[in-house]
């Protein structure tokens, strides 16, 4: 990809403008469809008029141009009005900001300008039962000649996150051995089936179930194939996880916002009969003070690890990008990772201390916030990210190293060879900014 500089985008008074009505109906039907298990594809229409999907294109490929840190405050506020919104369009956001970066500019225009014509890219990489994001059961072979050359596409996917809500489809497949491919998948095309199957306790409306690809048949341009393990330096897994801390950040807002609300519309104060209105008791409001204090803390986090996915970003854009500054990037994310899922989890458990037995009641539903926080917390498991950050500061190990390691755990185990570093094996964090589908490692 060419150097080049970054346009003049919109401004974050221009984004409240555009999104903020949007935001606000959103917020209006979200406990009723938490407790109906309505699904928001309405919801998904007006943040697509509106041009959510394409707010990071740059302004001369049709987008917004918006910065990472006015995307990311933007994600927050999503979130507060509905936290299912900000996960299903995760695979839109990773998918765009490989774009931003992908070494072919014919792909990168072609899609970016899909994107801006309101485009929605869904997910589709898990696979149940595999011990490595690198084992694809779901095969893509070549298939036709001449006119009708192009690829066949079979498998099934789980957690396939917004899918169901999407124009194409992400995804991944083995091609041979030592080859796997990056997938593009027209939604609607004969053989796809999506179905909405996920079960988790939060998080309920994103459509992250099982996606089924029998014999589809996919042009010859969607489909990109790249070494096993080829990963080189990308900011995708801080992306992918800012977009969850975003997530529990809007979500501590929300329940922030909900609380006190609960407690203004409160008649008596049983508790602490001295102060008849509980907003006066000191008690409460000391409770309200300190998640309210958390939340704060929780948005100040995620946007702090975001300043550093945007200092990379920008190096990449004029092919300045280091080892050092993607290792900067995963860290902050990393380090972010444990201190915002502490923080709102605590918080989202703690609203309750304001309220008894009423605080638990279903017309409420105050219990969303931690069902939803659990479940973004349970994604991309803390405990490895902090042990990466624990061996980066005692022993400068590269984050990248992760990925490396794995990569040869699953050559061993596939052919018994040692672990030791073969020759050939993939290099990882070089400052190359070409697409090579580390969507696969986001769950």
């Amino acid at each position: 990809m060419s150097g080049h500089t970054l346009s003049e985008g919109i401004t974050d008074a221009e984004l409240r403008e555009r999104f903020g009505p949007v935001f606000e109906e959103i917020a209006l039907g979200a406990i009723g469809r938490e407790a109906d298990r309505g699904l928001p594809y309405d919801e998904v229409e007006a943040l697509r008029a509106a041009g959510f999907g394409r707010v990071r294109v740059p302004v001369e490929s049709g987008g917004l141009g918006a910065t990472p840190p006015q995307f990311f405050r933007l994600l927050i506020a999503l979130a507060e009005a509905d936290s299912n919104l900000p996960q299903l369009w995760r695979g839109h956001i990773g998918f765009v900001e490989s774009l931003l970066v992908h070494q072919d500019p014919k792909v990168r225009e072609r899609w970016l300008r899909r994107i801006s014509a309101g485009a929605v890219v869904g997910n589709a990489q898990s696979e149940q039962g595999n011990g490595s994001f690198w084992e694809n059961v779901t095969t893509v072979h070549a298939a036709g000649s001449g006119d009708d050359a192009g690829w066949s596409l079979s498998g099934r996917k789980f957690y396939s996150t917004g899918s169901l809500f999407a124009d194409w489809i992400q995804t991944t497949a083995t091609l041979d051995a030592e080859h796997s491919a990056d997938v593009l998948v027209p939604a609607g095309a004969p053989g796809v089936r999506r179905i909405d199957d996920w079960d988790g306790f939060g998080q309920r409306l994103t459509g992250s179930g099982t996606t089924v690809f029998e014999d589809v048949r996919i042009a010859p341009e969607d489909v990109e194939v790249y070494p096993n393990g080829a990963f080189r330096g990308t900011t995708l897994f801080a992306v992918y996880q800012l977009v969850h801390l975003a997530t529990l950040s809007g979500i501590a807002r929300a329940a922030v916002r909900d609380i006190i609300a609960f407690v203004h519309q409160r008649g008596r104060n049983l508790a602490n009969p001295l102060y008849p209105q509980p907003r006066l008791d000191p008690q409460i409001q000391q409770v309200v003070g300190r998640v309210r204090s958390k939340s704060f803390a929780a948005s100040a986090t995620t946007l702090a690890a975001v300043d550093e996915l945007d200092r990379v970003h920008r190096a990449q854009l004029v092919q300045e990008a280091t080892a050092e500054l993607f290792d900067a990037a995963d860290l902050a994310v990393f380090a972010a990772q444990t201190a915002v899922i502490e923080l709102v989890l605590d918080l989202t458990t703690e609203i309750f201390e304001v309220g008894g037995a009423s605080a638990v009641t279903e017309r409420f539903r105050l219990d969303r916030h931690w069902r939803n926080a659990r479940t973004l917390a349970s994604h991309n498991p803390v405990i490895y990210r902090q042990t990466i950050v624990g061996d980066a500061a005692l022993n400068g190990t590269s984050p990248s190293e992760w990925i490396t390691r794995t990569w040869q755990a699953v050559r061993a185990n596939q052919t018994g060879a040692s672990t030791d570093a073969p020759a050939d094996s993939p290099t990882v964090h070089t400052p190359d900014t070409a697409r090579v589908s580390p969507h696969r490692s986001a769950s």
